[in-house]
């Protein structure tokens, strides 16, 4: 069974006033919102500026367009900074409904990209910021999962294994979880990544060569204790080996 993508889970809407239907979840394909506004558009690629010009001149549904073009790339954004799937989604939405009632603010024509990755980072840093816990940046390296934690028959499953990527990502310093996410996970290129983020090329590079550092010495590590435990044989599965044997020796 696939692991469902994150944005298919239960809906976590952001309550404002007179807002627009604005929908992440199990909306019709973006073609037929845009084909029904735009006829012959599904053969070519919309540009930002050009959707943004036609939602403010009132034809709404167009927005879906924006948020499924720049869903993964947000969510993941955001899960960089907030570590927590539920919380990334509520600051997607929260992003698109910000950007949505002002998209006036948008000067273009380029650059939506950055501009509604920049609203989804601050919403981002804003529920950081407000939550209770604060913890340093050893301390994320430091506290993350044992492979021995997990059961040893599933350990070398891929569904484990990219759990604990997963967790181990989570746990990597902010500045640098963020470069990660943009970099490793999203593929976005350097000069990309350093525009979303507001930093330098080169400060890009750094932190994502530190990062790469962090997860392998770490990885590498606990691969070293789980190793022993592949390829399992316990259990029911030996009970079943011995008494087989045992039933064909007694048939001698």
């Amino acid at each position: 069974m696939h692991a469902r993508e994150p944005f298919f889970g239960p809906a976590h809407h952001v309550h404002m006033k007179e807002r627009p239907v604005l929908r992440v979840e199990e909306s019709p394909a973006p073609s037929a919102a845009v084909d029904a506004v735009i006829p012959g558009a599904a053969d070519a690629v919309i540009a930002d500026a050009a959707i943004v010009a036609r939602v403010r001149s009132g034809d709404s549904a167009l927005f879906e367009l924006l948020m499924r073009r720049y869903n993964r790339l947000l969510f993941r954004l955001a899960r960089g900074i907030v570590r927590e799937d539920d919380e990334a989604r509520d600051v997607v939405q929260a992003a698109y409904v910000r950007a949505y009632y002002h998209l006036d603010q948008f000067r273009g024509p380029n650059g939506f990209k950055a501009w509604i990755a920049r609203i989804a980072i601050n919403e981002a840093l804003g529920r950081v910021r407000r939550a209770p816990e604060i913890v340093e940046a050893e301390e994320h390296v430091l506290a993350l999962p044992d492979f021995v934690e997990i059961e040893p028959e599933n350990a070398a499953s891929g569904r484990d294994v990219l759990r604990i990527l997963q967790d181990a990502i989570d746990r990597l310093p902010e500045e640098f979880r963020q470069v990660f996410m943009l970099r490793g996970v999203e593929q976005l290129s350097i000069a990309e990544t350093a525009e979303l983020l507001g930093i330098k090329a080169a400060t890009v590079k750094t932190r994502f060569y530190r990062a790469r550092r962090m997860l392998q010495d770490l990885l590498q590590r606990k691969l070293d204790h789980v190793v022993r435990d592949t390829f399992p044989l316990g259990g029911h599965r030996c009970d079943a080996i011995v008494a087989v044997v045992l039933e064909r020796i007694r048939r001698q």
